[in-house]
Order: C-alpha cells, then sequence, then structure tokens
C-alpha cells in the first residue's frame, strides 16, 4: 500500500469538517456569539462599569468579554472534529487510508488549530472594532500597543484552547465524556477553585485563568500570572495534551 502524504491527509481531514453541519457552522457561531456579547456589553454596561470601578477601570476586560460564552462553541467544534469519527463509526475507515496513527493525528490537529485560528483572528478583529464603535472616546486606542497585544491574546487564547480540547478528545473518545470533563473545567471549575483561599494559588495555573489573563491590562486578584507567563502555561497545557493524544492514539486498536 504506497505511503499516505501529509498533504493528502490535510486534504481528507478539511474535507470531513466541511461535510458535517457541527463542525462547519460552529466556528461561525463562535465569532458571532464572542462579537455579539462583547458588544452588548460595550454597549450597555461600559458606563457603569468604569463609574464602579474608577481607577481601576479596565475597558479591555469588556472588549473581550464575549470569549467567556463564545468559547463554547469553539470547545464544542474541536470536541465533534475529533469524537465525530468515533460516534459516526468511521473511524476504521480513516485510519484504512492513513494507517499511520501519528500522520492521522497530526494532520487532524493541523486542520483544526488552522481553523481555529481563523476564527480567533475574526472574533478578535470584530471585538476591536466593535470597542471601537461603543465604548466611551477614549476607551480604547487603535494605535495603542495594549489593544493589539490584547487582541493577539485573544487569537493565542482561542487556538490553544481548541487544541487542548481537541488532545483531551483524542484520549477520551466520545463527546460525552470530553464535553463532560471540559466544560466544569473551564465554566465552572476555575470559577470555584479561584474563591477558595488556599487553592486559588494553584488553580491559576489552570489553562483557561493562565491563558485569559492577556487578554486584560489589570489583575482582577493579586495571585493572578501576569499576561506572558499566563500564556507559556497554557501553551504548557496545549503541548501535554497533544503528548498524551498521540501517545494514547498510538497505543490502543481504534
Amino acid at each position: 500500500m504506497p505511503r499516505t502524504s501529509f498533504a493528502a491527509a490535510l486534504e481528507a481531514e478539511w474535507i470531513k469538517l466541511r461535510s458535517v453541519p457541527s463542525t462547519r457552522w460552529l466556528p461561525l457561531t463562535t465569532v458571532l456569539s464572542i462579537t455579539g456579547v462583547s458588544a452588548l456589553v460595550d454597549a450597555f454596561i461600559a458606563e457603569g462599569q468604569r463609574r464602579e470601578d474608577g481607577a481601576e477601570y479596565d475597558a479591555f476586560a469588556l472588549v473581550h468579554y464575549g470569549v467567556n460564552f463564545g468559547q463554547l462553541a469553539l470547545v464544542a467544534f474541536a470536541v465533534l472534529a475529533v469524537a465525530g469519527e468515533y460516534g459516526a463509526g468511521t473511524i476504521r475507515a480513516s485510519l484504512a487510508a492513513v494507517p499511520d496513527r501519528r500522520l492521522f493525528a497530526a494532520a487532524k490537529l493541523t486542520v483544526i488549530t488552522a481553523v481555529a485560528l481563523v476564527t480567533a483572528i475574526a472574533s478578535s478583529l470584530t471585538c476591536i472594532l466593535a470597542a471601537r464603535l461603543l465604548l466611551p472616546a477614549g476607551d480604547i486606542s487603535l494605535t495603542a500597543a495594549a489593544t493589539w497585544r490584547t487582541a493577539f491574546g485573544q487569537v493565542v487564547y482561542l487556538v490553544l484552547l481548541a487544541v487542548i480540547c481537541a488532545g483531551v478528545t483524542f484520549v477520551l473518545r466520545t463527546p460525552m465524556a470530553s464535553m463532560g470533563l471540559l466544560i466544569p473545567l473551564i465554566f465552572l471549575g476555575t470559577a470555584a477553585l479561584t474563591a477558595i483561599p488556599g487553592v486559588r494559588e494553584v488553580a491559576r495555573f489552570l489553562p483557561d485563568k493562565a491563558g485569559q489573563r492577556i487578554m486584560r491590562l489589570r489583575e482582577f486578584n493579586a495571585y493572578e500570572l501576569a499576561p506572558w507567563p499566563g500564556v507559556l502555561v497554557m501553551a504548557l497545557w496545549a503541548i501535554a495534551a497533544v503528548v498524551a493524544a498521540v501517545t494514547v492514539f498510538r497505543r490502543r486498536d481504534v
């Protein structure tokens, strides 16, 4: 049997993503939900938040606020992009076409990452433009380095989140198990753990807590990581997820 090329494996994975309605529409849903929520917050909450926070006001916490909600669609995209083949029973056919499991995993993770990158860039730029139109004058500037640092941070965070979710799903295989672990961890676990004295110092190293710090200029709490170390911590989580995914995927039957 001739060896499958990486380009052919990439093309196959891209066709799979485009062929399934859920993985085709979830990236667009991610952009719309992130931008929509952020725009609503910019339009209706900014003035009151400025008065309440005073000197501690951070406009970028509002600019990228929609990430807290829209990331759910991106998590679902990454999970379904991997687990969909197990649910549909096509994983055996896919492995028959691409028997090299490292190549198969690399191609799937590359396509998921590429789609997440385009999605993240689109959501970040639309959040910045919406904020420029809706926030009070002077809150953000399109020429300020801080604006583009936080915009870059949103892109990096969302891409790394997609990689982590895809890696976890390679290990767990089913959407139910993967979402059952990821959703409480990302949306509930971190918030609960960071409220517990003595535990929150460790909880700051969880991927979402560490990665989202770069989207703000100010700390919410004294125990938070600095922006760039936070990105590094999340990147290490993503690397660990990929290593675990490839290791487990290569060792089991399917």
